[in-house]
Order: C-alpha cells, then sequence, then structure tokens
C-alpha cells in the first residue's frame, strides 16, 4: 500500500479568550527573536474572510486541536463589492490554533490559525489563503535556474516578494522547498490554484501580519529522470529500510542530496540574494517523501537550517531500530533545529502512526521540548489540501519558533 501510494503521489506531482469583532487592535507589538516588528497584538489576531456568494453572515469556530476547547464568534462584514464581501474577527492564538467558517448555510474545511495567517478566501477556485489589503496573486511569477547537482543541471525556482529589495538595509529569510516544481508548476498552461499549495500567497499573508520577510528557493526533486528519480532523491541511507521490496526500488541518495542542499545551494543563494546568512533566518520544508528529506537535512545540519517543517514525513521507510541507531548519534544538547511535524490521522493514508512514533521517539532520545512541535489531525489526510491549510503552522515556526497551542503542557 505505502509502495502504491508514493508511485501514485509520484505521478500526481509529476502531472479564546478572544474579542469582539469589529473592536480595535491593541497598539502593544511583540517582537520575534529576530527583532522584526510583529505587525499585530500576539494573543488578539484578526482574522479575515472574503466570499464570493456574499452571504449575510458568517461566524468562525476556533478551537484547539489538543484540547477540544472552541468558541464560535460572529464575524463582522466589512466590505462589499461587485465580485465579494469581506468579514472579520479577533481570535486568540495563544489559546486557538484551528478555526473554520460557518456562511449562510456552507461550511469551509478546518484550516490552521495564527499569528502567520490573514485571511481565507472562498474563492471561483476554492478555499484558499489570501492576504487582505493586498492584490490577490494565485498564479505567481517564479525565477528558474539550473544548478550542478551530483552531476547533472538541477532546476531551482525563485519566488521573490513584491518589492523585493537587493539593497535594502535589512535582507530576507530563506525557505527552502523539496518538491518545489509542485508550487511552480502554477506558471503552466492549465494550472489552477486548488492544485498547490500557495505558498507564495502564504509568505504575503505571513509579511503582512508579521513583518517578516523571505524568499522562496523552490527545489525540484525528479532527480535527472534517468539515473535519479524523486524516490532516489528524497529518501537518505541511514540503514535497512523497513519495506526490503521498496528498497530495491531506490538508491536512496538522500544523503548525496542533503550535501548538495545545504553546501551547494545555499551558498549560491546567499551569494547571489539578499538574504540572511544565518540559520535562524533559513528554514527546509516537504511534504511526504519531501517531509522525511527535510527532515534528515535538519538533523544533518542544523547549524545552517533553524526551522525544519515535515509535512506527512514518510517515517515509515525505516523501523525504529534503524531510526533509533541514527539518532542516538546526534548530540540534541549541542544543536537542534526547530521541528515542525504534521501528519493526519487518515491511517495508511498519511503513516501517522509512524509519525506519531517518531515524535515520541525524539522526545525520549533528549530532543528539546521547546524545539519541538508535533500537530496531529485526526480527519486530516496525505494530500495538498491538508498541506496548504497547514502550512501557516511551519510559517509561525519559522518565525516566532515557537507555537504555542501545540506546546502547552
Amino acid at each position: 500500500m505505502k509502495r502504491l501510494l508514493s508511485a501514485l503521489l509520484t505521478a500526481v506531482m509529476l502531472a479564546s479568550l478572544f474579542t469582539a469583532c469589529g473592536s480595535n487592535q491593541s497598539s502593544d507589538a511583540v517582537r520575534s527573536p529576530t527583532n522584526h516588528t510583529i505587525q499585530t497584538d500576539k494573543r488578539h489576531h484578526i482574522l479575515y474572510f472574503k466570499d464570493k456568494d456574499k452571504c449575510d453572515k458568517a461566524v468562525v469556530t476556533f478551537f484547539n486541536s489538543a484540547d477540544g476547547n472552541s468558541t464560535d464568534v460572529e464575524m463582522e462584514k466589512i466590505k462589499e463589492d461587485d465580485d465579494s464581501c469581506t468579514f472579520s474577527c479577533e481570535g486568540d492564538t495563544a489559546v486557538y490554533n484551528m478555526a473554520y467558517i460557518t456562511h449562510g448555510d456552507k461550511k469551509t474545511n478546518d484550516f490552521a490559525f495564527n499569528n502567520c495567517v490573514s485571511g481565507w478566501n472562498n474563492s471561483e477556485y476554492g478555499f484558499l489563503p489570501y492576504t487582505e489589503g493586498e492584490e490577490i496573486d494565485y498564479f505567481p511569477h517564479y525565477e528558474h535556474f539550473t544548478i550542478d547537482c551530483n552531476g547533472y543541471d538541477k532546476k531551482i525556482h525563485i519566488w521573490t516578494p513584491d518589492g523585493y529589495d537587493p539593497d535594502s538595509d535589512e535582507p530576507y529569510a530563506s525557505i527552502y522547498l523539496l518538491d518545489g516544481q509542485d508550487d511552480a508548476v502554477i506558471e503552466e498552461p492549465g494550472s489552477t490554484p486548488k492544485d498547490v499549495m500557495n505558498i507564495p500567497e502564504q509568505v504575503r499573508s505571513m509579511t503582512a501580519t508579521t513583518g517578516y520577510r523571505a524568499i522562496i528557493i523552490g527545489i525540484s526533486t525528479y532527480g535527472d529522470m534517468v539515473n535519479y528519480s524523486r524516490d532516489d532523491e528524497l529518501i537518505p541511507d541511514i540503514g535497512e529500510m523497513a519495506d526490503s521490496e521498496y528498497s530495491a526500488m531506490s538508491k536512496r541518495t538522500g544523503n548525496d542530496f542533503a550535501r548538495f542542499v545545504a553546501e551547494t545551494l545555499v551558498p549560491y543563494i546567499r551569494q547571489n540574494y539578499h538574504v540572511y546568512s544565518d540559520a535562524r533566518h533559513t528554514s527546509v520544508t516537504g511534504a511526504s517523501l519531501g517531509g522525511l528529506e527535510a527532515f534528515y537535512i535538519g538533523m544533518e545540519y542544523p547549524d545552517i537550517f533553524g526551522t525544519v517543517g515535515a509535512l506527512s514525513p514518510s517515517f515509515w521507510t525505516y523501523g525504529d531500530t534503524a531510526w533509533t541507531e541514527y539518532l542516538k548519534q546526534k548530540d540534541f544538547e549541542k544543536n537542534t533545529a526547530f521541528l515542525y511535524i504534521y501528519s493526519g490521522g487518515g491511517g495508511d493514508t498519511d503513516m501517522d502512526g509512524d509519525v506519531t512514533a517518531m515524535a515520541e521517539r525524539l522526545k525520549k532520545m533528549g530532543y528539546p521540548e521547546d524545539k519541538l512541535a508535533y500537530e496531529f489531525y485526526e480527519p486530516g489526510g496525505h494530500h495538498v489540501t491538508f498541506w496548504r491549510r497547514f502550512f501557516s503552522e511551519f510559517l509561525e515556526a519559522t518565525v516566532f519558533q515557537r507555537i504555542e497551542p501545540l506546546q502547552k503542557k
């Protein structure tokens, strides 16, 4: 089943404490560990909802995915035009980390709620993130170039925000995205925003609400399509694989790929783009096998990547013995990245048992609790629609190095 899932995924990739609505936002600003001024009260954060159906009423349900606490808040309609109406309300991000919106006789999907979320849009393309006060851009432009990777040309896709200034006083953070071709495919004819994670729009949302600026470095992970495949590049060799049949299908060159990212690509980006050169402003993320490789990169290079986002990581590739032998070689007291892990509860479709086992394994082996946040979302699954709705939690970790509701004891 797991081998079939991986093959199918590869094929697919190829093709409150809350305040009343309308109340004034607090003028008290908090600061991230990087001294960026946060443009919102960290506790009482404004959430926007844009509705193409122009419903008369919208109610947001904030809830905590860890303890089940929830509250309903009626949103205030703040504007309306020919295309949509917009609602807003405040919620407490220290208490609630999830939300959904009931509008008219419809209900949205659950989505992550935090200080890196501006709003969500019931759009012609479906339920997508958006940035209030800015023109929506669901078809962002990427720059493209190739760079040598283990003897072949690796495709790299770069997104920089509007107004990117290579001469500004303050550099930009760097977000390295494995399977980066999946979001960049939006520039191809026939692609629609509902098929991607909308990461540029989510980063724009993060910047609008926190002031934290970043560029995206999307890394194609299809290998050279001849000698190396995705299953080769995104599976590191750490020991005996749990599935002997699957091990015969992969060359397990993830170690070489990680070395390329850390020792070739990162220096290139730092030399050619106006970005910070420290780990605190450098992060890496991926989903599925990309989540597995992002995790491995973070374990190998915590001095380069200060934040890791592993979405539905394929930890099933190795069993407990292999993982334990590998991880016990790491000195978690010396240097560790902030690690955010997401898993849905869809059984074999999201390998939640293996992911939960890894989270528990890390805790037992001494991974710092203040640097580990695990989001287990029972209704979730192994699909871009879920990764899109939780991606802002990874951004929250990137900016604040903490996800309050998930890390409360």
